[in-house]
């Protein structure tokens, strides 16, 4: 799990590193007094896909899990497409509540909206899987829900814990 952990950590910072590498990132105060001009740099959003794909593979779920945007847009109730810049899930294909669910809203408040629907998205899966397949239930127990700005995460695996814990590790 630890090499996991390292692997996924060093390919997430790779990627985030060559995105900030992209262009120049500096901008000129054009009211400084002095001939030094002051610099700033742009915080650089996060790259959802590769953060989504590290995560399936950093975790524990009992199956593989496998890319499916198209499941947020038909399954996942309430999910509104416009209120997201970007968004990625992994899924199982069989039947378990463990996916991954990776978002960059469009505002704060819109990832805040989306931490909401997804904690009454755990809700409703709770009812569902106590009916068809109760063993289910208990890795809905503490689901990893994080935000950090405008970034939302959401995994459910066999051991929570120890995802909430790779999730700090990459989004802080």
């Amino acid at each position: 799990m630890k090499l996991k952990l390292i692997a996924a950590t060093l390919l997430l910072t790779l990627s985030l590193t060559a995105v900030s590498c992209g262009g120049d990132t500096t901008t000129e105060h054009p009211d400084t007094t002095t001939a030094d001009t002051a610099a700033v740099t742009e915080v650089q959003p996060i790259d959802v896909p590769t953060l989504a794909q590290t995560l399936a593979a950093s975790c524990a779920f009992s199956e593989e899990l496998m890319a499916n945007n198209a499941y947020l847009e038909n399954h996942l109730y309430g999910f509104a497409v416009d209120t997201c810049a970007s968004y990625a899930a992994y899924v199982p294909a069989g039947i378990t509540p463990e996916e991954v669910l990776v978002f960059e809203a469009k505002t704060e408040d819109d990832a805040k909206a989306l931490q909401e629907k997804l904690t009454s998205y755990v809700d409703y899966q709770v009812a569902q899987y106590s009916d068809y397949a109760p063993g289910q239930v208990p890795k809905l127990d503490k689901p990893v829900i994080a935000v950090k700005g405008c970034t939302v995460v959401y995994v459910i695996s066999e051991d929570n814990a120890a995802a909430a814990e790779v999730v700090k590790g990459l989004i802080g």
